[in-house]
């Protein structure tokens, strides 16, 4: 007791030093935060906000409160106070606070049910946290994205996500958050309905740590287990112990709904009602809140209170609706592909751009030496602005990405070929075909170019079955634009062998001629919704 007086005289005592101390009341808070939370969070939340404030002070303040708030499972508000950190270490290029500022925003934007803005931003933290080297970070964005993964049935990747979370956590010292993703692996493989699998990662937590937290989202976790595989007794066993533990966030919801499941199931209406009525007084999901109407309308039918069935019906519809929208949001691993081919091209980019002013660099020099260094200089300029906009226009043209893949391989490659012979240039040219389009895999090709041209293949391969894959590769290279030289390169082919395989095609798809044929394979490819897909891919 005097221990807790002396430290809230010591709080009231930077309360009333003024404003002058402040920056230093936040980094008191900093220090603080990992060994008392609750206390960094007391400090945080009493202090002002004024001009005195410098930007930097503010920043940290909002990542400092985002993080304490977060530890003390409370709501992560305000947000404009997190967007004011995430811009100014946005433009100091603060990428250790900038990547925490990401983190928080997105686990913001989770529990919002904004998986789309929670996942990018999840990707942008991560990329900033893999190359500062913080584990216990590292961690948590993986782990947030499994939750994510889980949460869109992407069950898969949940189970990548979290098992390289554990490898994080335990880099970094942290066994307890280690463990807690144990039990999110088992809830992983329960809802793969591999139930013994599950059991095993429960009873595997249990037996690595004495948190009373986790126990009880391990019994929680081992009940609702049990109940989806109709073992009813083990069920209400470890439900009702779940309920004698600490719970945060939706936890101690999902005990009450499931109990109240369970109930209903066995024909208990008057119980199933009294835990889904407690479970809506907690912290809940619409997932939860869904199911909690669903019982409290069929425990009411089952009265014959038709007036307050009536009325949870209209709120279960509610809920309903709000899963629909939660249900349409883009998936977290086609986000994370969008975000690693973004960052690709950008590379890229980047690359020929610095390579391309080395180039004009040397151009510029020689004409120096032989040239008028104004006239030349002038003429260069008009040479690259034309260049510039050739190359607008050229990309804004251009089919799709694969495509664009392979031109600029193929345009890395030219600065090589001075040096190179002409079989060598030609085999080079035919491994960046390869490459691209995966021609030495006939499963990833097929694929690629279903994709890209509207399922073509499978429409070839069912419609005309005596089509060779050399024939087949060729249409592809011609709805590419692919030059005729390319195509005999990477048919191995010569140009009047190229030209008897372009009718022997037509002549097997019972077409008149070449152009008929190409006519043909472009209607074919452009038509959106004209042809049925042979084979769906995911």
């Amino acid at each position: 007791m005097l221990c807790k007086l002396r430290f809230a005289f010591f709080i009231f005592c930077l309360f009333t030093v003024g404003c002058s101390l402040l920056p230093n009341q936040v980094k008191l808070a900093e220090q603080m935060m990992e060994t008392n939370p609750d206390s960094a969070l007391q400090i945080l939340q009493h202090i002002h906000i004024d001009q005195s404030f410098t930007s930097a002070n503010r920043a940290l303040y909002g990542i400092l409160l985002f993080e304490a708030l977060d530890k003390n499972n409370k709501p992560l508000q305000p947000d404009s106070l997190i967007t004011f950190s995430v811009r100014y270490y946005e433009s100091t290029n603060d990428k250790e606070h900038l990547a925490v500022g990401y983190y928080y925003k997105a686990r913001l934007y989770n529990r919002a049910q904004r998986f789309e803005d929670a996942t990018l931003l999840y990707l942008k933290a991560l990329d900033l946290a893999q190359n500062i080297n913080n584990k216990i970070l590292l961690g948590e964005i993986y782990s947030g994205l499994g939750d994510i993964c889980s949460f869109q049935s992407d069950y898969d990747e949940a189970l990548k996500k979290y098992q390289q979370s554990i490898i994080c956590f335990k880099q970094g010292g942290d066994t307890i958050e280690a463990t807690y993703k144990l039990i999110d692996l088992g809830r992983v493989y329960r809802f793969k309905e591999n139930y013994s699998q599950a059991q095993i990662y429960y009873r595997k937590a249990l037996l690595e740590t004495s948190d009373s937290m986790l126990q009880g989202n391990a019994f929680q976790e081992m009940g609702v287990s049990y109940y989806i595989a109709k073992s009813y007794d083990s069920a209400q066993h470890f439900l009702r112990k779940s309920l004698q533990y600490p719970y945060k966030g939706n936890n101690y919801a999902i005990r009450c709904s499931t109990f109240a499941d369970l109930f209903f199931t066995l024909n208990l209406y008057d119980s199933a009602f009294f835990y889904a009525s407690k479970a809506l007084k907690y912290p809940t999901s619409s997932y939860n809140e869904r199911d909690c109407y669903r019982i409290l309308a069929n425990s009411e039918y089952s009265r014959g209170n038709i007036t307050q069935m009536a009325y949870y019906m209209s709120k279960y519809q509610d809920c309903t609706d709000s899963v629909r929208k939660i249900e349409v949001q883009t998936k977290t691993s086609i986000l994370e592909d969008i975000h690693h081919t973004t960052g690709t091209i950008s590379k890229s980019k980047m690359f020929l751009f610095i390579l391309g002013g080395l180039i004009f660099f040397v151009v510029a020099i020689s004409l120096f030496i032989v040239y008028k260094l104004r006239l030349r200089n002038k003429n260069k300029e008009v040479q690259l602005g034309q260049a510039e906009e050739e190359l607008t226009i050229k990309q804004s043209l251009l089919k799709d990405s694969l495509k664009q893949k392979i031109e600029e391989n193929k345009a890395l490659q030219s600065i090589k070929n001075k040096t190179l012979t002409i079989q060598q240039r030609e085999l080079a040219l035919k491994e960046i075909y390869s490459t691209c389009l995966h021609l030495n895999d006939w499963e990833s090709f097929v694929k690629l170019i279903n994709q890209t041209f509207n399922n073509v293949i499978s429409i070839l391969e069912e419609s005309y079955p005596n089509l060779n894959q050399k024939e087949l590769i060729w249409c592809c290279l011609f709805l590419l634009d692919v030059p005729s030289p390319d195509m005999c390169v990477v048919l191995e082919c010569q140009t009047s062998t190229l030209y008897k395989q372009k009718q022997r095609t037509a002549q097997k798809m019972s077409l008149k001629g070449t152009k008929e044929l190409e006519e043909f394979l472009l209607t074919l490819s452009e038509k959106q919704g004209a042809y049925s897909p042979v084979v769906a891919y995911k």
